[in-house]
């Protein structure tokens, strides 16, 4: 009787045992079946993180790469554009120069030739000494204009008694043209209607 006993007692946990572990099996089964669907497998849920993160990443580098060319290529333009604009003013000047040079000796050539009447002798001299004064005060005005706060200036008289100004300037306000014209006008005697400024930058 007592061995019976025993018997069941040992079959009983014995049942128990392998009903705990089958629920315990079926639990586990069930659980790791509603991840795969809600997630997906582990390694592929991880590899698709993985990609993404790849494909922001050559995005992110591609984009930098791009804004950087841009901003190499901007500065550039720049840098040529304000490489020519600095040749124009220099090969402007030097070629001032060099009309005056030309017409200065061609005057004096006439001043100092025997066979010339004295009144061509006369008229050559007047005109090579309003020539000098023009080239001073030229660089007299482009001196004072700087002098103002801008970069660079050209003034150059005009035939008809007028005078250009060229201002390396990015922009003119009308405050600047008052301020450049009153410098003009003061030192060239020439009267405002008569003075035309612009810039180039």
């Amino acid at each position: 009787m007592i061995f019976q006993k025993k018997q069941i007692v040992v079959l009983s946990l014995v049942i128990l045992i392998v009903i705990a572990g089958y629920l315990q099996y079926s639990y586990k089964k069930s659980s790791t079946a509603s991840n795969d669907t809600q997630n997906g497998k582990l390694g592929e849920a991880v590899y698709v993180d993985n990609s993404l993160t790849d494909k922001e990443s050559t995005d992110k580098n591609s984009s930098e790469k791009n804004n950087k060319k841009e901003s190499k290529e901007g500065k550039e333009s720049s840098i040529q554009a304000s490489q020519e604009v600095e040749e124009f003013f220099v090969q402007t000047k030097l070629s001032r120069e060099a009309s005056v040079s030309k017409s200065t000796d061609s005057l004096k050539a006439i001043t100092e030739d025997v066979n010339a009447s004295e009144d061509v002798k006369a008229q050559a001299y007047e005109k090579l000494i309003m020539l000098a004064e023009r080239s001073e005060m030229e660089a007299k005005i482009e001196a004072l204009i700087t002098d103002a706060g801008f970069e660079d200036a050209i003034v150059l008289f005009g035939e008809d008694g007028g005078m250009d100004i060229i201002v390396k300037t990015p922009t003119l306000t009308s405050q600047d043209v008052a301020k450049i014209s009153d410098i003009a006008s003061r030192h060239a005697n020439v009267s405002l209607d008569k003075i035309y400024i612009k810039n180039k930058y």
